[in-house]
């Protein structure tokens, strides 16, 4: 089944309700880490997959995998967009800082708020840019 601008919306949506509904507001920060490191990432890559579809910049059966933004080498995955090199910036340093708090030992809460810091950059670019 391809996916289409709107599923990826609310694929995104899901993720970030995961991340603030449920894991930072009835869990807990401290106990969240694997739930905001796994969301995170995978919520910024939906929210740019929307973008990617809404600008026709990929066919719609294009789908991206969180798994790319270890490296700066997902540039080459992708086409020319607004923005493009802050954003991947961010969403490397999002997935490779994810990965840590999903599989690594417990972590501070200052490096799970660094985490949903760099969500919330990267989240309101896009949102920017696909509210144009």
């Amino acid at each position: 089944m391809l996916m289409k601008e709107e599923d990826h919306l609310k694929a995104y949506q899901e993720y970030k309700d995961n991340i603030f509904s449920w894991a930072l507001e009835i869990r807990g920060l401290e106990k969240s880490q694997r739930t905001v490191g796994l969301n995170a990432s995978r919520a910024i890559v939906e929210l740019l997959s929307a973008y990617l579809h809404r600008k026709k910049l990929v066919d719609e059966g294009f789908q991206l995998n969180h798994r790319w933004f270890k490296s700066e080498k997902v540039s080459e995955k992708l086409p020319a967009f607004e923005n493009k090199d802050q954003i991947l910036k961010k969403m490397i340093a999002l997935e490779n800082s994810s990965e840590l708090l999903t599989y690594g030992a417990p972590k501070s809460k200052e490096n799970i708020k660094e985490i949903i810091e760099l969500f919330n950059e990267a989240e309101m670019i896009i949102l920017g840019m696909l509210n144009e």
